[in-house]
């Protein structure tokens, strides 16, 4: 939309100012995508912003960021949550293989607010997927 895109445009005028040695890290989240997104709101967001996924090294510790709103509803595009999970679990693979001792998550929707075992809301992932994330980890 119109109101969007001054937004984008404004964003990037101001991010401009910003240092160049400033590295800038975007995590997608449910006003980029929506709470259902769609293969087109993913192909959106990445034109305007990057990659929705990808992790990076920085100091020694490995970070990861995810596209959380794939775990949140992913009905309208199961194939690229697969590609994300089969992503995630070769990353895990690596960071293992190099015995990473610090790992920091990126994503827009947290597993919990308060504790592992709280009932799902609007604020964190259902528990299913919650426990299943956690255990990779």
């Amino acid at each position: 939309t119109e109101w969007r895109e001054a937004q984008i445009r404004d964003l990037k005028n101001v991010l401009k100012n910003l240092r160049s040695d400033i590295p800038l890290v975007f995590v997608s989240g449910n006003h980029d995508l929506g709470n259902t997104p769609t293969p087109e709101t993913i192909s959106n967001y990445c034109q305007q912003w990057g990659d929705d996924y990808f992790s990076f090294w920085a100091g020694g510790v490995f970070f990861l960021v995810l596209n959380s709103q794939l775990y949140f509803d992913a009905s309208q595009c199961s194939e690229l949550k697969a590609a994300q999970d089969a992503w995630l679990e070769q990353q895990l693979a690596v960071a293992e293989k190099k015995q990473c001792r610090h790992a920091v998550v990126f994503q827009h929707i947290p597993f919990f607010v308060n504790e592992p075992e709280e009932d799902h809301d609007y604020f964190n992932l259902e528990k299913t997927v919650r426990y299943e994330l956690m255990e990779k980890y």
